[in-house]
């Protein structure tokens, strides 16, 4: 059994997000590997050293946002040369290639160089949207070789619950601006023909200023509830939802774990035509836009496509974590038969 850091170590409760992805991947990966490090990492990169001799593979899923982080600017160097280190040692590293770059980070010459750094010394590169081999075609050409295309894991489904579709659109989970909400709700405003339309929006918001774009378009068919629901209330009020949308930027985005959430939930999704939304469009709850007209045709369908659930219950074995980890495990099976 190898023994593997994980990257980032930490108290998924404790986030902005709570996003649990990487308590699920620590549990995947531990199914094959010996993840080494037991602590949340509490001091920045400086941390990566301590497991330098115990170590065969370090793991990193967005290791290219220390800039932004405290001290960041001094821990960059300290990075390049822990990565110089790994060569020395032959220690391998793997970079979960997430986005194109921070959602909440504008591109600049930092997250540039931490992209081309991880391109470069990285010994394998994953990715959940295979717009993410096309990322890297296009701008570091020379590590396509390295990037493998897997698609998010997926955990099981909840239970299907009958409700009266009360809502036309929800948009659930951490409001934040990058998700495109408040265009969605100008371009809903300034029509004459969507006046009827129904959008609820849950979840809590950190950005003032973002949140007060949102409160000024609550109306009588515009509803924002801010708070913090548990994943299954959320599925609750999927099910009142025809349509659970998504109106990320195609400047950033490539996998989301929301949508697989959001497929969990047995309601139909609404995604822009981009990244894993669109290599998940075969799916029969699955649609895509090229614009915001397109949504409104989505909508404007006499009935509710019909969800195939054979296809739903194959496409859900297939991606369990379980499943990843058994892939994962044949990638770093094959890192270290080259050390």
């Amino acid at each position: 059994m190898s023994r593997l850091y994980f990257y980032p170590k930490m108290d998924y409760q404790q986030g902005e997000t709570k996003n649990p992805y990487v308590k699920d991947f620590e549990n995947a990966l531990s199914v094959h590997h010996e993840v080494i490090n037991k602590k949340f990492n509490s001091t920045g990169v400086l941390d990566l050293f301590k497991y330098l001799f115990k170590a065969d593979i370090y793991l990193f899923n967005w290791i290219e946002e220390i800039p932004r982080r405290r001290l960041g600017k001094f821990q960059v160097p300290i990075f390049v040369f822990f990565l110089l280190t790994t060569k020395l040692f032959r220690i391998k590293v793997i970079w979960v290639l997430h986005n194109k770059y921070s959602h909440n980070l504008a591109k600049n010459k930092w997250s540039d160089f931490m992209y081309h750094l991880m391109m470069k010394n990285s010994d394998l590169i994953l990715t959940h949207s295979s717009n993410g081999i096309e990322f890297g075609k296009k701008r570091y050409p020379k590590a396509v070789k390295k990037i493998k295309y897997e698609i998010h894991p997926i955990k099981s489904r909840l239970n299907a619950e009958y409700a009266e579709k009360k809502y036309d659109f929800i948009f659930w989970g951490s409001i934040q601006p990058y998700k495109g909400i408040v265009r969605f709700l100008k371009f809903v405003k300034e029509r004459k023909d969507t006046s009827t339309i129904k959008i609820l929006i849950i979840g809590n918001c950190l950005d003032v200023d973002y949140k007060k774009q949102i409160e000024s378009y609550v109306c009588s068919n515009i509803t924002y509830k801010e708070k913090f629901y548990s994943f299954e209330d959320i599925g609750k009020f999927a099910a009142q939802s025809k349509y659970i949308l998504f109106t990320y930027s195609r400047s950033s985005v490539l996998s989301s774990g929301a949508l697989m959430d959001s497929m969990r939930m047995n309601c139909r999704v609404i995604g822009p035509n981009y990244g894993a939304f669109q290599d998940l469009s075969y799916l029969t709850m699955v649609n895509t836009y090229n614009d915001f007209e397109d949504v409104l045709k989505i909508l404007s369908l006499d009935q509710l496509q019909p969800i195939d659930n054979t296809e739903l219950d194959i496409f859900f074995k297939e991606n369990s974590w379980l499943a990843f980890a058994h892939k994962l495990n044949v990638y770093t099976s094959e890192l270290l038969l080259k050390r």
